[in-house]
């Protein structure tokens, strides 16, 4: 009987092994990613759009991603973008000095990653809970939400950041 239930535990033990098997980090996305449009926007708690800004410039050999394999990826922007409230001029982008961040990312199949931050410090003006990236052939988003201090139930900032290769 003590035989019976050790191999049954082993064969337990095997089966979820095998099905926690890491994503491949690696395939369609690996490589530098130059970004060619950003569109900003936040939504209310009904998912209604109250503000919407799309850029198509300016954007340099500073504005990129590059996904290594392994699941690491750095980021690199030199303008600050705002988003237009209705009913006021645009503020145009905000020349900065280069910024450089990091990324993990994970495969979850098809054409799809999740993201995830590698820092563990505190975002003080809101949450992100949802960052993906999808690939579709030379075509890269990357889709980010920020939920604000209301959660679900509050408004949400939305990034669609757009690459090609």
């Amino acid at each position: 009987m003590k035989l019976k239930y050790t191999l049954l535990l082993i064969a337990a033990v095997v089966t979820g092994l095998l099905s926690c098997k890491k994503g491949n980090n690696s395939g369609p996305i690996v490589g530098k990613w130059q970004e060619t449009k950003l569109r900003l926007y936040d939504l209310d708690s009904s998912n209604r759009i109250l503000m919407d800004t799309t850029y198509l410039a300016p954007f340099t050999d500073l504005d990129y991603v590059q996904f290594n394999n392994g699941g690491t990826c750095i980021t690199s922007a030199d303008h600050y973008y705002y988003l237009t409230q209705p009913g006021y001029p645009a503020t145009p982008p905000q020349a900065i000095p280069q910024s450089i961040g990091s990324l993990g990312y994970t495969y979850i199949g098809g054409n799809k990653y999740v993201l995830n931050n590698t820092s563990q410090l505190a975002n003080p003006g809101g949450f992100n809970v949802a960052d993906s990236a999808f690939v579709s052939g030379n075509t890269l988003m990357i889709h980010v939400i920020n939920y604000g201090h209301g959660g679900e139930n509050g408004y949400k900032n939305v990034t669609d950041s757009y690459y090609t290769r």
